[in-house]
């Protein structure tokens, strides 16, 4: 990283370069030693260094620079959670301690180094699709949480790191996040004027003291982050910039973010679930309109089939007699779809008692009781059903993917219905 990002106290952000220490800090705990010799990132309650282990592994520290009561219990909680996460989208804590004196006292926790935070990712040059990909990974890290009774409560850009060797994205910062009883080791008291979000990504509860804040919160800053990424700006009231003007191929997001940010929190999304079928809803008609509109209205096709033996049937290679077995060899192994296409194939000719359902398949080959005076015959039959096999086999791919391309256009349809009425009630009601 070649900037960081600085909280104040206000919750606003600012960049600053990274610096190196004057002088390197040596931690030590019962597990590892680690030198620190560079700041990441610093904010009103912590500081992040950066630095090596012992073995030469790069790492960051997490200090918790503030000591009150409160902070230090926040931070307990936050490392606790973290040490038992093993989701990949969300940080994960290898060691932690606490130093007595010097420039890093206080309580800390190690992490791995990320090479950047979502901030800088942002100005990267990125495609629609990556930009979406990305959000995803968000989602999935969120939704972990979430299912462990953990809200966030300060989601943002700069709360969300990416490993460039592997691509992953990770959310960070728990500082504020809000337990469970389950999922607490210490209990924090938290004041109703108390503020513990970034005020740019605060859902409106969370401006408003007394007001209860749950998963809905991190669904609202999700969704300011949804637009920003491929909008570069944070929606700000009604008239924010669109996804459609920068992507039209994107446009069904606006539809998500809108609902997104609803401000009450009961109109959003109650679930990042719900956020993701939201996403698959709207993504699966864009993507219809799309290919109506392409193909002028022709009927859009059900899918390819793309099981290699329903396009080339398989040959005989081989063919051998013994002890009134015959065993034929074909050039590739034959799946049991393909089997029982044969078994099902109609009208079929063959010498008699000698039909498909008497022989024995085993991979590449097969196998059946045989005369010596009707293995040639066999042979003759079983060549002329290889091809009419693979013609069965094709006819019922295509007709199972048929059926399933008209079940998905049903089920789209009902969900377009219901919301169509949906609005339709909702637009006439009268208070």
């Amino acid at each position: 990283m070649d900037r960081l990002t600085r909280s104040n106290t206000c919750g606003q952000s600012t960049v600053v370069p990274m610096s190196k220490l004057k002088s390197p800090i040596v931690l030590q705990t019962a597990f590892g030693e680690y030198t620190l010799d560079e700041i990441l990132g610093e904010g009103g309650a912590g500081r992040v260094y950066g630095g090596v282990s012992a073995s030469g592994e790069a790492f960051a520290v997490k200090s918790l620079t503030q000591s009150s009561l409160d902070k230090r219990r926040r931070f307990k909680n936050e490392i606790a959670f973290l040490l038992r996460n093993a989701h990949q989208n969300i940080v994960t804590v290898t060691d932690h301690g606490f130093v007595v004196d010097g420039p890093a006292k206080g309580p800390f926790y190690v992490m791995r180094r990320y090479s950047e935070n979502l901030r800088s990712r942002m100005k990267a040059p990125a495609s629609s699709a990556d930009k979406l990909r990305q959000f995803l990974q968000i989602l999935d890290g969120v939704e972990a949480a979430h299912l462990l009774k953990v809200v966030h409560r300060d989601l943002k850009p700069e709360n969300v790191l990416f490993d460039k060797a592997s691509g992953m994205l990770a959310v960070a910062d728990f500082g504020v996040a809000k337990f469970t009883e389950e999922t607490i080791v210490s209990l924090v008291e938290t004041d109703p004027r108390q503020r513990l979000a970034n005020f740019q990504y605060a859902a409106p509860e969370q401006r408003v003291s007394g007001q209860t804040v749950n998963e809905t919160a991190d669904i609202y800053a999700l969704g300011l982050m949804l637009n920003e990424l491929f909008t570069s700006t944070v929606p700000h009231g009604t008239d924010y910039k669109l996804i459609a003007s920068v992507d039209p191929n994107f446009a069904y997001l606006d539809k998500i973010v809108s609902q997104m940010l609803k401000q009450s929190p009961n109109e959003r999304p109650r679930s990042i679930l719900q956020v993701k079928q939201l996403l698959q809803q709207y993504e699966l008609e864009a993507v219809t309109l799309q290919k109506l509109d392409r193909l002028n209205s022709t009927v859009i096709p059900a899918g390819a089939v793309d099981e290699p033996l329903a396009h080339e049937p398989p040959n005989l290679v081989a063919a051998e007699w013994n002890a009134g077995v015959l065993t034929l060899t074909l050039d590739r192994d034959v799946r049991s779809e393909w089997v029982s296409s044969l078994l099902n194939m109609g009208n079929y000719s063959a010498v008699y008692g000698k039909g498909p359902e008497t022989f024995r398949f085993n991979g590449d080959t097969a196998t059946v009781a045989a005369e010596e005076h009707d293995a040639q015959s066999i042979i003759d039959h079983f060549k002329v059903w290889l091809p009419r096999a693979t013609q069965v086999l094709k006819q019922k791919l295509e007709d199972d993917l048929a059926q399933k391309e008209a079940r998905a256009r049903e089920d789209l349809k009902r969900r377009r219905l219901a919301e169509e009425q949906r609005l339709r009630v909702n637009q006439s009601l009268k208070i």
